[in-house]
């Protein structure tokens, strides 16, 4: 049996452009080649150039075939073609074969290997949905440190449509498990694919916490920014009054000071002796009053 398995998850080289990568799973890395293999399979010509650019996951099925298209996080393609004979897989970074082969007895069984090409591909799509959630995590901690208003927009918009495309990731789980494609028989597989949907479940719920932890930073700082503004204006408010009430107790010997200034004819307060004393005393005692006042009023 194990040498049978081994025999069945043998690679071997087809062309420059695919290759046998499982029983009945053949790999393209290029997009023309992998046209061309569904067309002579299928006698049919499908527009696959048009699919990869979609920028959302896709599903659509016939009696025949099952096409699924399953972006990664970094706009990778894995465009998989499940026809009743053989099944096709365009990607750039193809699932690991060691893998593949702990489910021998799944590649026996009737559309398994679609089913399992299918299920590893999804796989490592979680994978790297999780890497990159480790990702913005960390540029999430960096701006705990120091936010800064640019890169904190462009990560939130980054993880809001990181969380939306893994929202339709997870869809995809469910509709391939709810709505029993034969190409995709998820009851072969049904431990495993459970633990896959539970793992993009919390996957989810990390996404969230993180956006939720994003705005509750950026209204932690929004609010410190405004108390810190707040008490600026306070301590300028302040800082008037001082100046405010400085100025008007300098302003009474000023306002004195200038009436004994003026030059008229008749000054008869010129000719009394006790005159200029008394002024500077009442300077004194006017200076003194307001001083008391503004004391009181809280701003001096």
């Amino acid at each position: 049996m194990g040498e049978q398995i081994k025999h069945n998850t043998g690679i071997e080289q087809e062309s420059a452009t695919a290759k046998e990568w499982a029983q009945g799973v053949v790999l393209f890395g290029d997009i023309d080649s992998f046209s061309k293999a569904v067309e002579t399979e299928t006698g049919r010509v499908f527009d696959f150039t048009s699919v990869i650019q979609m920028t959302t996951d896709l599903i659509q099925s016939s009696d025949r075939y099952l096409l699924l298209n399953i972006k990664e996080p970094d706009d990778e393609n894995n465009l998989l073609f499940l026809g009743e004979g053989r099944s096709y897989c365009f990607t750039n970074n193809p699932p690991s074969l060691e893998t593949a082969s702990n489910f021998g007895d799944v590649l026996s069984k009737a559309f398994g290997h679609g089913t399992l090409l299918t299920f590893l591909v999804l796989d490592k799509t979680l994978e790297s949905y999780k890497r990159q959630l480790e990702i913005f995590i960390e540029r999430g901690r960096k701006l705990e440190e120091d936010l800064d208003y640019i890169q904190y927009r462009n990560l939130a918009l980054e993880l809001a449509r990181f969380n939306d495309a893994l929202e339709g990731f997870h869809d995809v789980l469910l509709r391939l498990q709810g709505s029993k494609y034969k190409q995709v028989e998820t009851r072969y597989i049904s431990f495993d694919y459970d633990v896959l949907i539970g793992e993009s479940t919390g996957l989810q719920n990390r996404a969230r916490r993180r956006l939720a932890v994003l705005k509750d930073l950026r209204q932690d700082h929004d609010t410190r920014a405004t108390e810190e503004l707040n008490q600026k204006i306070v301590d300028l408010n302040d800082a008037v009054r001082k100046l405010t009430a400085i100025t008007v107790i300098l302003m009474i010997p000023t306002l004195l000071a200038s009436h004994f200034g003026m030059n008229f004819t008749f000054m008869p307060e010129l000719k009394i002796w006790w005159v200029y004393p008394a002024v500077v005393v009442f300077q004194f005692v006017f200076m003194g009053l307001a001083f008391v006042i503004f004391r009181r009023k809280g701003w001096l």
